[in-house]
């Protein structure tokens, strides 16, 4: 398997600089695991890898895609198994914090017919117009399983489990039990923090990303890319580019804040039960190099 093993953990955790080590020590290329960072020229708000980073290791889905496609678990795993057909003598890491991703592709994909635009979009404006938590609770009792730790601020995940049993009459959890085309178990090693370091992480990431240029990049693509584009669901993009002044500015750098951690919290969760994986404490670990060869040997 051209496939060594997989990093993986919240945003901010750290990923990025020890994929760039195991990846020199093992001479392999890195695979990029974040529906995000796959878009052409969103690059500071999404954490893109550095063009030092991607010159000193090779880089496969991250900034490649036209901002105004969608990308899904279904395009990440073709694109995965074609290069890895295409490359069969090339070692890889996966690298990154989309577990619905990682866990496509090493369970495979459940075969759930394609669901109406209408459909989606119907549950979207009723979130909108009567809040989450009516969804939320419609879908606990619609499937309960897939429910289990689904919190009630993941609108998106709640109109999935709902729009998923309208359409075909069956829960997503029976769904999810018949998966085809995986390519079967790596390691997966999941690097965690304490909640107070990772928070602290964040705050100061989001503050170096406006001193990287993330509004003048945002201002930049805004006169090309429409703004209905997907890349701009994106967190902060938009939020940022409609502040007036500075002021406004902050709120939506707060927000950004407050969001981030939230996502990374329920990206911690995702990781400690939804898959298989060897946890590696970066507050307490001495050595994560040596961590990882240890494991593998």
């Amino acid at each position: 398997m051209p496939i060594l093993f997989a990093l993986v953990g919240a945003t901010g955790v750290g990923k990025s600089r020890l994929s760039l080590e195991l990846a020199e020590r093992f001479n392999a290329e890195i695979i990029g695991v974040d529906s995000r960072q796959i878009y052409k020229g969103f690059a500071i708000g999404t954490a893109q890898p550095s063009f030092q980073d991607m010159a000193r290791v090779k880089h496969h889905l991250v900034d490649f895609l036209d901002p105004g496609l969608t990308f899904s678990a279904g395009d990440f795993c073709a694109n995965v198994r074609k290069l890895l057909a295409e490359n069969q003598n090339q070692n890889y890491i996966l690298v990154g914090g989309t577990g619905l991703y990682l866990q496509s592709l090493m369970l495979g994909l459940p075969q759930i017919p394609k669901i109406e635009e209408s459909v989606r979009k119907s549950f979207e404006d009723d979130a909108a117009k009567f809040g989450s938590k009516s969804l939320y609770e419609k879908a606990k009792v619609v499937d309960p399983e897939a429910m289990e730790k689904v919190e009630v601020n993941n609108v998106q995940r709640v109109i999935r489990i709902l729009e998923v049993f309208q359409l075909t009459g069956r829960k997503l959890s029976d769904w999810q039990k018949e998966r085809v085309g995986g390519i079967g178990y790596v390691p997966v090693f999941w690097l965690n923090r304490s909640r107070e370091n990772l928070y602290a992480r964040i705050d100061a990431r989001v503050d170096q990303m406006m001193a990287d240029g993330w509004l003048e990049e945002i201002h930049e693509l805004a006169k090309t890319v429409p703004i209905e584009a997907p890349a701009w669901q994106s967190l902060g993009y938009r939020e940022l580019l409609c502040a007036k002044d500075g002021n406004q500015v902050q709120v939506v750098l707060d927000e950004v804040k407050r969001k981030t951690r939230n996502y990374a919290k329920r990206q911690l969760t995702w990781f400690r039960w939804q898959v298989k994986s060897i946890e590696m404490d970066l507050d307490t670990c001495a050595n994560p190099v040596e961590f990882v060869l240890k494991q593998l040997d």
